[in-house]
Formats: structure tokens, sequence, C-alpha cells
């Protein structure tokens, strides 16, 4: 977490710092991410950024934090009360997830990377931790959905949460392989993830909701 350093820069100099190292742990895995080209970026002394927070790792947990807590704010932007079926609910998540990456690109492909393609031996303690914390929160959601009378009771909850977080974390590389996205390409060029696919996605998404849902039924 931040030193007290780091708290007292001023707001322009603390985003300033956010936003380049976001983009090193965005373009790049946990190992390969320089805290050298960081610095360089920035034009500070190496030694500043331990002034800040302890190590590599410190910070790489702060910006996970960080990235996490903005797109989550997209997701509490929904009411499931506000929705008829679980699957008009579980569309408008996608759709905000869409909004998040268009007005916070380079926290999406951290986000992605993290949980697609990180592979460090440092982090993935950290990771498979904290995904099988989301995974128990989501089958209390699916058990929920099961009473509402969304998926067969006779289906197995785990399955269900297995096939659903599977096909969530999927519909990107789906998307990027269908397309032949570059995701770092357009990033580096300042474009969302997705740039101009956007109605592309869309229709995967629905596409791909179809077929879950005829799946779950």
């Amino acid at each position: 977490m931040p030193k007290p350093t780091f708290l007292k820069l001023s707001e322009e100099k603390r985003k300033q710092f956010m936003t380049v190292c976001m983009k090193e742990f965005a373009l790049n895995n946990y190992d390969n991410a320089s805290i050298s080209r960081i610095v360089e970026t920035l034009g500070i002394a190496k030694g500043s950024v331990y002034q800040y927070f302890d190590d590599k790792f410190d910070l790489w947990m702060y910006l996970k934090e960080e990235a996490e807590n903005t797109k989550a704010s997209y997701v509490k932007e929904l009411n499931r009360a506000n929705y008829p079926d679980f699957w008009s609910y579980f569309r408008a998540q996608f759709r905000n997830g869409i909004n998040f990456d268009l007005e916070h690109p380079v926290c999406s492909l951290f986000l992605y990377r993290m949980n697609t393609q990180e592979n460090s031996a440092t982090v993935k303690p950290y990771l498979d931790s904290w995904k099988e914390k989301a995974r128990v929160m989501f089958r209390e959601w699916v058990k929920q959905e099961k009473k509402a009378g969304s998926f067969s009771k006779k289906t197995d909850t785990d399955l269900i949460v297995h096939f659903l977080i599977t096909m969530s974390l999927s519909i990107a590389d789906l998307l990027r392989n269908k397309y032949h996205i570059d995701f770092e390409a357009n990033i580096r060029n300042g474009k969302s993830l997705f740039a101009d696919n956007l109605k592309e996605l869309m229709k995967g998404v629905d596409e791909l909701i179809a077929l879950m849902q005829k799946a779950l039924q």
C-alpha cells in the first residue's frame, strides 16, 4: 500500500504516476513489467518509487485494488430489481463493462491480463485466492437466482458457476480472435481495447448469452 510520501504528492503527480504504472503492468505481465521503464517515462529517480511503495509487488497490489474498485463502481450502478430476468441483468453487466473499457481502457487491459494471462509465481497464489473468493460470492448469487427460477434447480450450482465464469472470461478472447483485435496496440495508440469493434462486441455478447441461456434453462 502507498507510503505517506506518495499520499503527500499533489493530485496531478499521483495521477500521472498511476497512469504510467498502470500502463506498464497492462502491457506486460508482472515479471516483465519494469520499474526502470516507469521511472524513465516519468523522468524521476528510481529510488522515488521505493519512497512511494515498498517494492514492485506492493505497487502491483495497489494498482490491482484501484483497477478493481473502478470497475466495481460500474457494476454497482446496476440494481437486479430493475431487470425482469437474470439474462437482461447479465447483459447489462456486459454493457457496463464496455463503458468501463471505453472510459478506463488501461485499467481494463490490466484486469484482462491479470485474469487471463498472468502466470508469475509471485502473484499467482494471490490471484488464485482472490478468484476462489469471487467464486464463493458467485455461488451465492447463483443460489438466489435458482430460487427465483432463473436456472433449473436440477442443474448443479457449481456447474452453473463454472459455466458462467468461464464464458464471461472467454468473451474477450473470442472477439479478439474473431476480429483480429490487438488489445496492446489499441492501448499504445490511445484507444479502448475493442476500439471501433463495439457493435461487433455486443453482437457477440448477445449470441453468447443466447447460447448460455439455452444451456442453463
